[in-house]
């Protein structure tokens, strides 16, 4: 069990090991829900098997101690049961070991604690950083966030690539990390603000998530600006930020992260001819929304994908995206054509050779 504060390199300390060993990873992070079935499906057979190449496999499950809450009633004892059966080395990092909500993976794991780095350390984290992306960093703007950081490596970093390049004063764009200004106060410093600073140095104060910030812009643009042509110009710069979020993911080349932050804070504030209206409240990101209100509906079209297996040969994955919706799409038509929803039940039965409950809820998923 990896635990400590965010930032300090627990992550990454795990797939160094794994990268240095020669072992394979398998993962479950932040992106993924962690309940039973994922537990099962994704990290049972690695956890008992080496890679096909013969190699050690990595166990890795990430910011356990923040998504135990999404856990289904069967995660725990998937996981204690993952212990017990793994032939492979598994480690769980956590932000807080002791709390309650993973207090039984306690006794059945070797706790060891990664603390803040020191300011000296996060300085020496950002001249590396410098020499390999070749952005000849001034020493006075290394040392400023290096003391500014309360000791988290990666926010320094974000507040490095958000600011490199620019002609502000190092204190006036870079304060220290306040993990306390929420999600509103920043939204207004992005659609309120009529200069580049403003928002940036927020976003570096601030310890929000990229693609959480992305989401929240996306759906309160329309909320916020007045003309469409101001959504329009606020739109294409969020849409750019998205690309160089997803470029800095896909080659680990996180100098990208400069021109993200300049696009999706300074880029959206001055989009606007207009003062933006202030009468709507900000909305939840309907995306994050429609994930939580539809989690049963996709947990029971993966039980109906691999259900489907049998007779289409492809991922359970890739069934419940695709064929899935093809079969559900046919069911409609022909029972819009006339046909009885008996004889289309005994049809899936038949020619996907699925139990009949399961032909009830293609049926039901259908309209029918």
């Amino acid at each position: 069990m990896l635990y400590g504060p965010s930032g300090v390199g627990k992550s990454a300390s795990a797939h160094l090991l794994a990268r240095e060993l020669g072992w394979g990873v398998a993962e479950l992070n932040a992106s993924d829900y962690r309940g039973r079935e994922e537990i099962e499906q994704r990290l049972m057979a690695p956890a008992a098997s080496k890679t096909l190449f013969g190699r050690i496999n990595l166990i890795l499950l990430d910011e356990i101690d923040e998504l135990a809450s999404m856990f289904d009633k069967g995660a725990g004892s998937a996981i204690s049961k993952l212990i017990e059966s793994a032939k492979n080395p598994i480690i769980f990092i956590a932000n807080d070991m002791w709390d309650q909500k993973i207090s039984f993976l306690r006794g059945k794991t070797e706790p060891v604690r990664f603390r803040p780095l020191s300011a000296e350390e996060i300085f020496e984290v950002l001249m590396k950083a410098s020499a390999r992306f070749g952005l000849d960093i001034p020493k006075r703007l290394a040392e400023d966030i290096s003391k500014k950081a309360n000791g988290d490596a990666r926010s320094a970093l974000n507040d490095l690539y958000a600011v490199m390049g620019s002609d502000y004063e190092v204190g006036e764009v870079v304060g220290a990390r306040d993990r306390k200004i929420d999600i509103f106060n920043l939204l207004d410093k992005i659609f309120f603000s009529h200069t580049m600073a403003a928002p940036l140095r927020s976003m570096v104060g601030a310890d929000v998530d990229n693609d959480m910030l992305m989401k929240w812009i996306d759906e309160n643009i329309p909320k916020r600006y007045v003309s469409a042509d101001d959504m329009a110009r606020a739109f294409g710069y969020l849409a750019e930020a998205s690309s160089y979020y997803t470029r800095a993911s896909r080659e680990q080349y996180y100098t990208y992260w400069r021109y993200m932050n300049v696009l999706m804070g300074s880029g959206v504030a001055l989009s606007k001819s207009e003062y933006p209206s202030s009468s709507k409240r900000y909305e939840f990101p309907k995306t994050i929304r429609e994930l939580s209100a539809t989690k049963g509906t996709r947990k029971e079209g993966i039980e109906l994908a691999l259900a489907l297996q049998h007779s289409i040969h492809s991922s359970a994955k890739r069934i419940a995206r695709n064929e899935l919706m093809m079969v559900e799409s046919m069911v409609k038509n022909s029972i819009k054509e006339g046909m009885e929803k008996a004889d289309a039940k005994e049809a899936l039965v038949k020619f996907y050779h699925i139990e009949e409950d399961e032909a009830d809820s293609i049926i039901k998923r259908a309209g029918g």
